[in-house]
């Protein structure tokens, strides 16, 4: 789970300071008292961010904020993505600045944003971009409920408090909605997220998360979010929901094709899933409420 970042040496000019680009759309008057600026948020790595004016040109690089920048209904402000931001669908329509590994600076500073959405794990290109003048705004929530949070933030940091509240609420409600959906008592779980190297969600992961809100819980025993495991580990836990990235996998192992495997009690009965879209589960944003009933309903087709 984690990527290498490569540099650009060349430090090239970008215009205006941000809040000042005049080709943007007319800034949204705050939506509250609390929006009032010159603003100041602290964003998820801690760090205090300013914004004299609300940002008017948005590049979000990575797609869990592309997803809160949309439900916010602000999405008429990108003005770049990466090429992984495609939901939802209208978000294609903006120019892709290409992928963050390695990330390509000149395309980047060419979309001259007022703000940089990113993600956390990404600090030297974080580095690298506030060295050229550009608002950074770190939004990375590590558990489920913080999924309200971040909205939260951005809707401040955008001028967007008021419009922001209806959707947090109806997150919070399709949330605990999901957590209410059918009766399911513990159920061991083996969530998966990559075969090779054996790479699994673990209890601190925000999918380690949805696993616990659903009803399960998990055998992996790691103080690592994403901790590489051996399959003995796997085996002696005897997990009795099994959750892959990929179709292939779950042929696999229902295959026999993991030795030592076939034992266990997912894979006996046939309890080895596939999520129909990924991104439900391991994108931390508004459609997790939708991720926990998946796994919810999974748990308990795997106790009848």
């Amino acid at each position: 789970m984690t990527c290498a970042t490569v540099g650009c040496t060349e430090r090239p000019k970008i215009g205006p300071a941000p809040v000042k680009a005049t080709s943007a759309p007319a800034p949204t008057p705050p939506s509250s008292q609390s929006d009032a600026f010159p603003l100041e948020v602290r964003d998820d790595a801690g760090r205090r961010v300013r914004f004299a004016a609300p940002p008017r040109r948005v590049l979000s690089l990575a797609p869990s904020n592309t997803e809160l920048l949309f439900a916010l209904g602000a999405g008429d402000r990108l003005v770049g993505r990466t090429t992984q931001c495609d939901y939802p669908p209208a978000a294609t329509k903006t120019p892709a600045i290409g992928s963050l590994f390695p990330p390509d600076y000149e395309r980047i500073t060419a979309t001259r944003p007022d703000v940089v959405l990113m993600a956390s794990g990404n600090d030297d290109v974080r580095q690298r971009l506030e060295a050229r003048g550009m608002v950074v705004l770190v939004i990375q929530p590590k558990r489920v409920p913080q999924v309200a949070d971040a909205l939260r933030l951005l809707g401040r940091a955008l001028g967007r408090s008021a419009a922001a509240r209806p959707v947090i609420e109806r997150f919070e409600r399709d949330l605990a909605a999901a957590k209410r959906l059918g009766t399911v008592g513990p159920v061991r779980v083996y969530y998966e997220v990559w075969p090779s190297p054996l790479t699994a969600a673990g209890p601190t992961s925000f999918v380690g998360d949805l696993v616990v809100l659903a009803g399960g819980t998990n055998v992996v025993d790691s103080t690592d979010a994403w901790p590489r495991l051996s399959a003995e580990r796997v085996i002696v836990a005897d997990p009795e929901v099994i959750v892959v990235a990929r179709e292939q996998d779950r042929v696999a192992l229902l295959a026999g094709e993991r030795s030592g495997w076939s034992g266990i009690t997912a894979v006996e009965r046939g309890h080895v899933f596939v999520p129909p879209d990924p991104n439900l589960l391991v994108r931390p944003g508004p459609r997790l409420a939708e991720g926990v009933r998946w796994l919810r309903a999974r748990f308990a087709e795997a106790q009848n």
